[in-house]
């Protein structure tokens, strides 16, 4: 990990791991990682989700294929493409 450290305090990450993310960063926490990203990468991955939350809304309307139906057709083609029919 190099010049990372854990200690009793905390997790300590060299500053010189951060260039590029920006003057502003966002850090957040999840069940086994930790997320450091600018704010603008912040941004652009909650607009992202929100975006895929329309689609997939309008394709239920819409009687669009369900997740079982997604699947069953991808294993379909991964078969096809092994040649295993």
């Amino acid at each position: 990990m190099g010049d990372a450290r854990y200690t009793k305090n905390g997790f300590l990450i060299p500053s010189k791991w951060l260039k590029g993310f920006g003057a502003k960063l966002r850090i957040q926490r999840g069940a086994n990682v930790l997320i450091i990203e600018s704010e603008e990468r912040e941004a652009s991955r909650k607009q992202l989700g929100r975006m895929v939350r329309a689609l997939r809304g309008s394709a239920a309307k819409l009687g669009g294929p369900t997740l079982s139906e997604i699947e069953k057709l991808v294993n379909e083609v991964r078969k096809a493409r092994a040649g295993r029919h």
